[in-house]
């Protein structure tokens, strides 16, 4: 699967992991608004591949690196291990089905159950690039951080996928330092 295709599977999920942990109406949901880092987990499928991606690069020569930029119209192409994004105190309070719908997400099935401090999850969604199934889990769940894993199949853009990932997410602070809130 090409990397810009991963980056792209990655940014929807790494979304819909923080939304569920910010924007379902549950205690769950109790998140400080303001600056969140989410890191991808080393072991996971998803993990493999965003590291190697990212070797591969970086081991590139500086000609080489800046001929596949050019052709695939990218200057980042790997798929990110850390994403930052900014939760507002209304996007903390928001139903997950509707900020999904939103970015054209249109989710036939989500459901969330919670007991204590972890939530599990299952969903089967699809936006006009394609259609994903999913479970996973959110853990160690308090204001200002959690610990989420997710299966993942389905479509993107015609391609067959099937990735497992692992994240680690910690509120940075109130202050957004310039990190736009998720449109």
């Amino acid at each position: 699967m090409r990397p810009i295709a991963l980056a792209s599977i990655f940014g929807m999920l790494s979304c819909l992991m923080a939304a569920g942990a910010s924007f379902a109406q549950t205690p769950l949901a109790e998140h400080e608004p303001g600056l969140w880092e989410l890191r991808l987990v080393d072991g996971s499928h998803l993990a493999s591949i965003a590291l190697g991606v990212q070797d591969m690069f970086k081991n590139l020569p500086e000609s080489q690196r800046k001929q596949v930029e050019k052709l695939v119209g990218r200057s980042n192409l790997g798929i990110p291990t850390v994403t930052q994004t900014c939760l507002t105190r209304e996007m903390t309070q928001r139903d997950l089905k509707s900020v999904l719908a939103e970015h054209e997400v249109d989710c036939s099935e989500l459901d969330w159950q919670e007991s204590g401090n972890t939530a599990r999850f299952s969903f089967v969604c699809s936006n006009p690039q394609g259609d994903w199934t999913g479970s996973g889990r959110i853990w160690d769940s308090t204001a200002t951080s959690f610990k989420s894993e997710a299966t993942v199949q389905g479509k993107y853009k015609g391609q067959r996928l099937a990735l497992d990932m692992k994240h680690e997410a910690q509120w940075m602070g109130a202050d957004c330092k310039g990190v736009a809130p998720p449109r």
